[in-house]
């Protein structure tokens, strides 16, 4: 929701959310644990470029603007009044771990994040703070250091060692591949933890895609196995990006007019239940008889699918909305009345 479409057509800033969710490898069951939005744009926001920028004295020549902001965000971070996205990161990292423990301190956590998460800090911080483990994936850019001295990027590299799979046929975005190698490598480090690189080659010798996946975990990866399961663990994200998929393309997200806080939370909280793992439970889904209803609103005229469940939420939040609009300017049923007989009259 980093923009939004606002009532006039015009594209404003909107809000960004952080959205944390397990996985059970085990078995089938998915739990939105916790969910955090927030606005780039707020007084309180201070990105990593403005703290790269206050951790520097002032060059000679500087503005009066530059130095006002200067010391306005030096002020802000001293303070310790701010937020940004590695922030709201590491503060809903630590919350969960700390939840999950305490409601069974034997559990294993394993951290799964996307490039957001390619930070060096953060590795640290998952290890040593958090006492967890994880599997992030890291940026093509990302280079090796050697002993002499020279750096080499991870998608260029040589690694010792090397596992294949071969498939007849795999679909990627709807796009079908025949005869297909996967080619998991392993047995390079970057700053102590390990490195694991996938790669899809077609049989005429062509990577499906044009750099390899690079991984990183604080895992020790010492054979194919463990190294497999790395990339198993990673494509458990499969599962989240269908649902930024349909909050766009079904609820229409990037334009929604809902303004309420609290109807926004409840409508991602929906959508991550149904729209990203509805195949995972759809025979019980499907029977039942509330959601068989807000599918109905849905227009679904008796076909329960996904895309008439998330249409009827989309109408409940609207109700949602409506109804707390009519207690709050203390709207009568007399008046709602009046409200529809007008409605009726300009049909």
């Amino acid at each position: 929701m980093g923009k939004v479409r606002a009532l006039d057509g015009s594209i404003i800033n909107g809000y960004s959310s952080f959205n944390s969710v397990a996985v059970d490898l085990q078995g089938k069951e998915v739990t939105l644990l916790d969910c955090e939005v927030y606005s780039n744009r707020g007084e309180a926001f201070i990105s990593q470029a403005d703290l790269k920028f206050i951790s520097k004295p002032l060059a000679k020549k500087t503005t009066l603007e530059q130095a006002s902001r200067y010391e306005e965000i030096k002020a802000k971070a001293e303070a310790s009044e701010y937020y940004n996205s590695s922030l709201v990161m590491r503060q809903q990292l630590q919350k969960v771990s700390q939840e999950l423990k305490h409601a069974n301190s034997k559990q294993n956590l394993t951290h799964v994040i996307d490039r957001g998460g390619d930070d060096d800090a953060l590795f640290d911080f998952i290890t040593n703070d958090l006492k967890d483990k994880f599997v992030i994936r890291l940026k093509a850019s990302r280079v090796s250091t050697k002993a002499d001295g020279l750096s080499r990027k991870f998608v260029d590299k040589s690694f010792a060692f090397k596992t294949s799979k071969h498939y007849a046929k795999i679909q990627i975005k709807r796009k079908v591949y025949q005869d297909v190698t996967r080619i998991v490598e392993f047995g390079e480090q970057l700053n102590g933890y390990s490195v694991v690189r996938i790669q899809l080659v077609t049989r005429d010798g062509c990577s499906i895609f044009k750099v390899p996946m690079l991984l990183l975990t604080n895992k020790e990866v010492v054979t194919e196995e463990l190294a497999e399961l790395i990339y198993h663990i990673y494509l458990q994200r499969s599962k989240i990006e269908s649902v930024f998929k349909f909050l766009k393309d079904i609820l229409g997200w990037e334009e929604s007019q809902i303004r309420n806080f609290k109807a926004i939370k409840t409508v991602l909280t929906f959508c991550y239940f149904v729209a990203g793992y509805f195949y995972e439970i759809e025979s019980a889904l499907i029977e039942n008889e509330s959601i068989k209803f807000i599918a109905y609103l849905g227009n679904g005229k008796g076909k329960v699918t996904r895309h008439y469940i998330l249409q009827g939420f989309s109408k409940m939040i609207t109700k949602i909305e409506v109804d707390e609009a009519i207690e709050e300017c203390g709207i009568t049923p007399e008046q709602i009345k009046q409200i529809m007989q007008l409605m009726m009259r300009g049909y």
